[in-house]
């Protein structure tokens, strides 16, 4: 089954995944988690449910440092290619190990242009395992197009 966490920008979507997780207390997965200053969106960094984990997952244009491994952008934020593998890896092998439910955060703009999660969205999708997914609700009809999702569950 797909699960999934969408409401507007800003709307505390990642939060939600989290209490989803932190009540359950089962599956794995990753989520998002903003780093401002002042008014400003600086970063987001990856973290891993169960173990709160953090990677750098995006930057800001004008807070990037020199050794940040970009691997795209959307406009004034860079992608972390490191850190899109790690999570790649470790949402596959939580597929091969029946680790149910796989949470991912967030599916946008980046993986409907095949990039980002596109390919581990696709895998998580075709396990048939248990997944939460969280969705932008501009976004929410291409995205269950794109993936191919009938059955599904909005969670609010």
């Amino acid at each position: 089954m797909v699960k999934i966490v969408t409401g507007k920008i800003n709307s505390e979507k990642t939060s939600r995944m989290i209490q989803l997780f932190e009540h359950t207390g089962v599956g794995d997965g990753y989520v998002s988690i903003k780093r401002m200053i002042r008014d400003k969106v600086h970063s987001y960094e990856a973290m891993r449910l169960q173990t709160k984990t953090r990677m750098p997952l995006i930057v800001r244009d004008e807070y990037v440092w020199e050794t940040f491994p970009v691997a795209c952008q959307i406009g004034p934020y860079l992608f972390n290619q490191d850190t899109l593998n790690q999570i790649t890896r470790d949402i596959r092998e939580m597929i091969e190990r029946k680790i149910e439910p796989i949470y991912l955060d967030e599916i946008g703009l980046l993986e409907l242009e095949g990039k980002g999660f596109d390919h581990v969205v696709k895998d998580m999708v075709r396990s048939g395992r248990d997944v939460v997914l969280c969705v932008r609700e501009d976004l929410l009809e291409r995205v269950l197009e794109r993936y191919h999702v009938k059955d599904y569950e909005i969670v609010s």
